[in-house]
C-alpha cells in the first residue's frame, strides 16, 4: 500500500537496534519525534524481547501512552498500572522437554517465568553475559527440568553467531510446530508459545486499541521483527536490518546518523510518515 494513503495511528518500536543502539540510550531526535507523534495522537508502543523490568524505563522516559509488547509478543502489559492485556505462556509439559532438550546439549540457557522473574543453571557459564544482555538478574537452580513448576513465558539460548544458526533449525525439527523459535539477534535464540510473535501481539494491541491495521506503522531490525513488519499497514526495517526483516517490510529505511553516532530511522520514518514534514 501507498503509506500516505491512511494516517497512521499506532506505531510499534522494535528496541534494540532500532529505537536504541548500543549505548541503550534514545537519540534526542528519536525522542522528540515519538512525543510529537502521540501529541497528534498516535498510540506508541515498544515491541520486545525484554521484559518489563528492562523496558520500563524507556517507556518512562518517553512517556509511552500505550501498552508494551514483551517477551517476544508473550505478555502485552500496560506498565503505568501493570494490566495484563495479554498473556500466552508455554504448557509446562512442553517446557520441561524444552529445558531437557538444552540440558542434553549444555546450552546456555535462561527461563522466563510469567512474573518476570529469570532462572538457569549453575553450571551455566556464561550467567553474567545474559544477564548484561537480558538485564534482568537470574536466580541459580540445579536443574531447570526439575525446578520448573509453573508454565513460563519464554527461553533463552546465547550461542555465538553460526550455532545460533544451526541451532533454531535443531529446536524447529525437534518440537515440530509445538513452538515458535526466533533469533532475536546474532547470539540470541529465543523460544516461546507456537502461536507468539510481534506480529500477532500488534494485531491484538491495535484490536485493544480500536486501530485498523492500515493505520499502524511498525519498525524493527530483526528475524524476530519480520512478522510484525508484515502485518503492519506500514513496515519499515532498519538499513541493517536482518535479511528476513528486510523481505517482509514494505521499506527499508536508508542510513540516519546522527551527529553523535546514534541511528535515528525511527525520527526519518515518523517525521516523513506521521508528522508530514520532509526529513532534514
Amino acid at each position: 500500500m501507498a503509506p500516505d494513503r491512511t494516517k497512521i495511528q499506532l506505531i510499534a518500536l522494535d528496541l534494540d537496534g532500532t529505537l536504541v543502539g548500543r549505548s541503550l540510550t534514545i537519540p534526542e531526535r528519536n525522542r522528540n519525534a515519538l512525543r510529537a507523534a502521540m501529541q497528534a495522537g498516535c498510540w506508541v508502543t515498544i515491541a520486545t524481547g525484554r521484559s518489563l523490568i528492562p523496558t520500563d524505563r524507556f517507556a518512562r522516559e518517553l512517556d509511552l501512552n500505550a501498552p508494551l509488547i514483551l517477551y517476544q509478543g508473550a505478555l502485552i502489559q500496560d506498565y503505568r498500572d501493570g494490566t495484563i492485556i495479554h498473556r500466552e505462556t508455554l504448557p509446562l509439559s512442553l517446557a520441561r522437554e524444552i529445558a531437557a532438550f538444552a540440558a542434553a546439549r549444555a546450552c546456555a540457557t535462561q527461563v522466563h517465568d510469567e512474573d518476570g522473574a529469570a532462572f538457569t543453571t549453575r553450571t551455566n557459564p556464561i550467567v553474567a553475559r545474559m544477564q548484561a544482555i537480558t538485564g534482568v538478574r537470574a536466580t541459580l537452580v540445579d536443574d531447570l527440568v526439575t525446578w520448573l513448576h509453573r508454565p513460563p513465558l519464554k527461553f533463552l539460548f546465547i550461542e555465538e553467531p553460526e550455532r545460533t544458526i544451526e541451532l533454531v533449525q535443531q529446536l524447529r525439527e525437534h518440537f515440530d510446530g509445538r513452538v515458535n523459535v526466533v533469533r532475536s539477534h546474532d547470539l540470541i535464540v529465543e523460544v516461546t508459545a507456537p502461536q507468539v510473535s510481534k506480529g500477532r501481539a500488534l494485531a491484538i494491541l491495535a484490536s485493544h486499541l480500536g486501530v485498523p491495521r492500515a493505520a499502524t506503522l511498525a519498525m524493527g531490525d530483526h528475524d524476530n521483527d519480520a512478522d510484525m513488519l508484515a502485518w503492519a499497514g506500514l513496515g519499515i526495517a532498519m538499513h541493517n536490518a536482518s535479511i528476513a526483516a528486510q523481505t517482509a517490510a514494505d521499506m527499508v529505511a536508508p542510513p540516519q546518523p546522527s551527529p553523535e553516532g546514534h541511528d535515528i530511522a525511527v525520527a526519518w520514518a515518523i517525521e516523513r510518515f506521521v508528522l508530514d514534514r520532509v526529513p532534514s
